[in-house]
């Protein structure tokens, strides 16, 4: 079998059909240890203290043809999933950049696709009454701050994370269920970034996650996840999805503030183009 999408994201999909047995399954191939699945059909249903013929309807269920067929693929994505710069560049072409910019053109058609698919995002965002809080990683904190800079202007009632971690925590024991909490993490998934969002979770804060197909363990707090295929043909994964996804849902939110967010514009100019006038 062959998919665009990852197999945590077949998961996702798949859910609402697992049995007990089969979700105990999934709590440990999402969990911690992934590696527990390359083991034996029945080494793995031991660790899952579940059935051997439970594991195979399982991998039935996502698609595969068998347990080996769902093995190869989940040791594929392991190995895509923890793929670092230096290993990637040995896999990048002379023609690369014949390519490239035709390739960044799929990935961003590509997340918009994703980003039309949650539409729920729009609508809390734009719900004043809530404050927001956003935070991204060693590479994705410049998604983060777009975000915020959009969002400042937009509704206001937003902070940003992610540039001191003592402040984070400072900010975090604050957040209550009425907040959201916006995260970017993409793979290499960084232990503050989840340790944070766990935080935020346990405190009854709404999660909303931006990640790659692979998804963040953040996945399994977040109630909103919008996904955007990072792979370019770079050393580099390409964030260019994910920023066009953040322009896309700047452009709906001012859209469903309607005048709110036109009168708020509105203040803040007028208010710049006072401080711009010299002292008299």
């Amino acid at each position: 079998m062959t998919s665009q999408r990852s197999i945590r994201q077949q998961i996702q999909d798949s859910s609402p059909s697992f049995t007990p047995s089969e979700r105990k399954l999934v709590r440990l191939l999402t969990g911690p240890s992934p590696v527990v699945a390359l083991g034996s059909i029945h080494q793995l249903a031991k660790q899952a203290n579940v059935s051997a013929p439970t594991v195979l309807r399982f991998a039935v269920k996502l698609g595969y043809s068998g347990f080996p067929e769902f093995q190869n693929a989940w040791l594929n994505e392991l190995e895509l999933k923890l793929s670092s710069p230096l290993k990637l560049i040995d896999h990048t072409h002379d023609d690369a950049d014949n390519v490239f910019g035709r390739e960044l053109g799929t990935l961003v058609e590509s997340g918009i696709n994703e980003a039309t698919q949650a539409a729920d995002v729009v609508r809390l965002l734009a719900d004043l009454n809530r404050r927001i809080y956003i935070r991204g990683g060693r590479f994705s904190q410049p998604l983060a701050e777009y975000l915020y800079s959009h969002l400042r202007e937009i509704r206001g009632n937003t902070e940003i994370l992610g540039r001191n971690p003592t402040q984070d925590l400072d900010a975090i024991v604050d957040v209550s269920r009425k907040d959201i909490v916006v995260i970017f993490d993409y793979r290499r998934y960084q232990p503050d970034t989840l340790h944070l969002g766990k935080l935020a979770s346990e405190q009854g804060a709404t999660l909303v996650l931006f990640t790659d197909k692979w998804l963040s363990p953040i996945a399994d707090l977040s109630s909103h996840v919008v996904v955007s295929d990072i792979v370019s043909g770079s050393a580099y994964d390409t964030l260019v999805p994910a920023m066009a996804q953040v322009e896309y849902f700047a452009m709906h939110l001012l859209k469903a503030l309607g005048d709110k967010a036109s009168r708020r514009l509105q203040r803040l100019e007028a208010l710049r183009g006072s401080t711009a006038k010299p002292p008299r």
